[in-house]
């Protein structure tokens, strides 16, 4: 869906006017229909790219494609829907008035606005909020009707900036749900975050970048495969100097019930439960420790 082939991108910044450079060299491809993840700390340079992608600015070096299209071409942008991290809604519209605007400005007809409105409302689960002013839309309602504008054209690609940024958890679980139904419908998603857990819990492939240079790319199983998995074990009934003893423990902590210990992989595992169980301990539970992307990311 998206080629990104060798892209540069610097600011003049600065008395001097030195050139800082905030994109080096950046390449990795989303396919299509695809949820993808871009993960990064603030200020690497991700909302930069998505400027790039979406068209708003033109690189210094290296191409943006969109289905073969370059992305600062009108083609490319008819393709997009884009949510930005901040973005700015008219707070004396309502959610019916904001999407006929916003669809105006796509270049869409009166009936074809008219028609896709409400199709937009009941996917994005506002259809309740349609005749509301925005001034009164909770900040998870405004996310929604912010997606709801970045569809009203029915593009084939979203690009989301931060969807989930300053929601609540109940808010956060809202919008992720929200980007699966999208994704099950066939549009390829394209969001940021510098919250790993948003990205690992829904995305299919995720792309790394720091500094402005690209740390990895590829899928999530990619990320998270390893050989072999840290697992915690948790257990009561002995002493801490005779607990410590039981296996070389990689984290060990008395906790008010026992002990919560780690032992390095699962091959470690039963030696330390033979030897915890053969000092009459009792074993309270067993936790494998699953990888992370964080893991990957630090």
């Amino acid at each position: 869906m998206l080629e990104i082939n060798e892209v540069c991108q610097s600011f003049r910044t600065g008395f001097w006017m030195k050139n800082a450079e905030v994109l080096d060299r950046i390449t990795f491809t989303v396919p299509k229909r695809s949820i993808f993840g871009f993960l990064g700390p603030n200020g690497a340079g991700k909302t930069t790219l998505i400027h790039l992608i979406t068209g708003i600015k033109r690189p210094v070096s290296g191409t943006l494609k969109l289905n073969g299209v370059d992305t600062h071409l009108a083609a490319a942008k008819r393709m997009i829907g884009y949510l930005p991290e901040r973005p700015y809604f008219y707070d004396h519209l309502t959610g019916e008035a904001l999407l006929t605007f916003f669809g105006r400005l796509t270049g869409m007809t009166e009936s074809e606005i008219a028609t896709r409105i409400p199709v937009v409302l009941e996917e994005v689960g506002m259809t309740h909020a349609r005749k509301l002013v925005l001034k009164k839309y909770s900040k998870g309602m405004l996310q929604r009707i912010g997606i709801a504008q970045a569809m009203i054209h029915n593009p084939e690609f979203l690009v989301l900036d931060e969807p989930m940024s300053g929601l609540d958890p109940v808010g956060r679980k809202e919008i992720r749900e929200l980007i699966l139904r999208l994704a099950r419908e066939g549009r390829t998603i394209f969001f940021s975050s510098h919250v790993i857990p948003d990205v690992e819990s829904i995305c299919d492939s995720v792309a790394m970048i720091r500094k402005g240079k690209l740390i990895g790319c590829g899928s999530v199983a990619q990320f998270l495969a390893r050989e072999r998995n840290p697992v915690e074990v948790a257990f009561a009934g002995l002493s801490a100097e005779a607990a410590r003893g039981c296996a070389n423990f990689t984290e060990f902590r008395e906790m008010s019930e026992g002990f919560r210990a780690t032992v390095g992989s699962d091959l470690d595992l039963e030696p330390a439960l033979r030897k915890i169980l053969d000092a009459k301990g009792k074993v309270l539970w067993v936790n494998p420790i699953r990888p992370s992307l964080e893991d990957a990311f630090s």
